[in-house]
């Protein structure tokens, strides 16, 4: 089965679990890491590692971060490069992570997608994830007249 790290600044990885599991129900084999006010990060990197271990089953890792090139991306990338070769091959660090990917990660794992595949089809959600509204967008219906 596909293990899933969420590690985030603050509690947003327990946010966006809780909000998946609002969705699609109790979810397996993902665990979160929270990098708190003042925490040290060589902490955080220990807790990343230890997130990787505990949900390591063979099948591939993912690891969705927050921000690219912040602590818990940046931590991330220094566990999986201190990764066995055979695991590290199969682990896939993600920055920018909001709910409808964590949705599509969480779709991968019930299918038993390769991780290879699951990686690109997350960023690929990502990307068309996120729309943008204004009202001057909606065009103005008083402004046409009745051809009745």
């Amino acid at each position: 089965m596909l293990g899933i790290v969420i590690a985030t600044h603050g509690k947003l990885s327990d946010g966006l679990k809780d909000s998946a599991e609002v969705i699609i129900g109790a979810t397996d084999n993902i665990a979160t890491v929270n990098l708190n006010h003042g925490e040290d990060i060589q902490q955080l990197g220990a807790k990343i590692s230890e997130a990787t271990q505990k949900v390591d089953q063979g099948d591939g890792i993912i690891i969705l971060t927050d921000v690219i090139s912040a602590s818990p991306y940046n931590q991330s990338l220094m566990v999986v490069s201190q990764m066995k070769e055979d695991v590290q091959t199969n682990t896939y660090v993600i920055g920018g992570v909001n709910l409808p990917m964590l949705l599509e990660t969480i779709n991968h794992q019930i299918l038993s997608t390769p991780v290879n595949e699951a990686a690109k089809a997350i960023v690929d959600q990502g990307a068309v994830s996120m729309s943008l509204w204004h009202a001057s967008m909606v065009a103005d219906d008083e402004d046409e007249e009745d051809e009745f």
